[in-house]
Order: C-alpha cells, then sequence, then structure tokens
C-alpha cells in the first residue's frame, strides 16, 4: 500500500487483527519515478473510496497495465468499464467488493488482457497534452456565458 492516508492505522490495526499484516508491504510515500515499479508489481488495483474526481493513482495504474475493482462513484465509472477494463462494486458494500477480488482471482489468466484495456483506454482519453487545450475552451465559453449574463 503506498501514501500515508488517514486510515493508515485503522487499515494496520485490522490487517494485524486478522494476522494479515506481514502479507502487506506499506511504502508509504514513494517518489514519482518508482511508481511504474510499485504497480508492476501488483496484480490487481483496488479502490474503496467513498469520493473521487478522476483518480490519479487510478489512472496511473491503469496506465501500468493493471485491471481495477473500485467502487461504483461518478470518477471511477467514468474511466473503469465493468468485465472489460476492471469491475465495480457499491460503494460502501464489504460483500461486494470481496466478491470483485474474488472475481478478479477467477479471471486470473486474463488479468493481463484486461490491464492491457485498461491502458489503451487511460493512452486515448487521459492524455494531458490532447485534453489540457479542451479544458481552456470550456472555461472560456464559460466565462463568456456568465459575462454575457451579467450584462
Amino acid at each position: 500500500m503506498l501514501g500515508d492516508g488517514s486510515q493508515r492505522t485503522l487499515i494496520h490495526g485490522l490487517l494485524a487483527e486478522a494476522g494479515l499484516e506481514e502479507r502487506v508491504h506499506f511504502a508509504g510515500m514513494v517518489a514519482n519515478a518508482s511508481l511504474p515499479d510499485y504497480y508492476g508489481s501488483a496484480d490487481l488495483y483496488i479502490s474503496a473510496s467513498h469520493s473521487d474526481g478522476s483518480s490519479v493513482s487510478l489512472l496511473e495504474a491503469m496506465a501500468c497495465g493493471l485491471p481495477s475493482v473500485v467502487s461504483n462513484i461518478p470518477g471511477n465509472m467514468e474511466w473503469v468499464k465493468h468485465g472489460e477494463t476492471g469491475w465495480f462494486f457499491t460503494d460502501g458494500a464489504v460483500d461486494e467488493l470481496t466478491q470483485g477480488i474474488v472475481t478478479a482471482v477467477q479471471h486470473k489468466d486474463d488479468l493481463r488482457s484486461i490491464g492491457k484495456r485498461a491502458r489503451k483506454m487511460v493512452e486515448k482519453r487521459a492524455d494531458w497534452n490532447k485534453n489540457y487545450p479542451k479544458m481552456i475552451e470550456a472555461y472560456q465559453t464559460a466565462i463568456e456565458y456568465a459575462n454575457r449574463r451579467v450584462m
């Protein structure tokens, strides 16, 4: 697990209670240059986030060819295609998260091709050089619209 989120202590405790703490590596904050190595050592990206926009870590994982099991919040649903690039579970539904992981394990022979589809999607849709001009154009349109309404 990477990062130092607010739930780190709770997660450590839950894993210790279940006797699994030795099976999880807590790397903490790592340099961006090291991220492909960490993602590359994983079979699956999992996020149970209750709220997020377009998750940078999800996009990084997808760019590194990882399939995902993620909560069905709007930011995740924009990127993950259920059964094609990963799987969804209902936000907050622990049993569905568990089933999503089981489903991924049951498809272990397909994880590589699912991850390749995830990477292709990110390459196609998450290109900053293509998207930045569109974002600036949208801001300009919104500003022009707001200025017309004020006058």
